[in-house]
């Protein structure tokens, strides 16, 4: 078996997730994982999922597009990613606690291994599709950017918290 992120939107409506569900298990593809992303164009769900060796990445995204799923986007993953989303955020927060110099690479690991770097003092925080602006706890903004997947609204606020445990241990050590 392999592992494979996904993620796809799918229409918000009772049944939907389940056909997606559905078309995957044809395929022989076991779902380990489920997250949720709200999004203006509808819900993005994220899966970690266990497939068949024999199933290649445009297998999968053509099953997930028989599910009613759209724009798929498929990514081998590894043993790493087996972590829950929750418990993995609270460890990088613990990072970023114990040493704040630690953000880019903790925001990194948080988005899925993106490129952060810093920006200049007139950046302002926002999102699009393939960046995000943070204000940085040190000045000016660190800016975070990915072809794809699309960062999601979600992304976004589990980011802008991470930034703020950064804040309050900077604004600790100047009292």
């Amino acid at each position: 078996m392999t592992l494979w992120r996904v993620r796809a939107t799918v229409d918000d409506r009772p049944g939907y997730l389940a056909v997606l569900a559905a078309s995957l298990a044809l395929k022989s593809v076991n779902i380990l994982s489920v997250q949720v992303h709200a999004t203006e164009a509808g819900v993005v769900d994220e899966f970690l999922v266990d497939a068949p060796q024999r199933l290649s990445a445009d297998e999968l995204g053509e099953a997930i597009r028989r599910g009613r799923g759209r724009d798929p986007w498929v990514c081998r993953a590894d043993a790493r990613v087996l972590v829950d989303e929750p418990t993995r955020a609270l460890g990088l927060a613990a990072t970023v606690l114990a040493d704040p110099t630690l953000l880019e690479s903790a925001l990194s690991a948080l988005l899925g291994g993106c490129e952060v770097t810093r920006g200049g003092p007139d950046s302002r925080p926002g999102l699009t599709a393939t960046a995000m602006v943070l204000a940085d706890p040190a000045g000016g903004a660190l800016v975070a950017r990915r072809a794809e997947p699309a960062f999601t609204p979600a992304e976004f606020a589990r980011a802008q918290a991470l930034v703020q445990v950064a804040s309050a241990r900077v604004a600790q050590r100047y009292r």
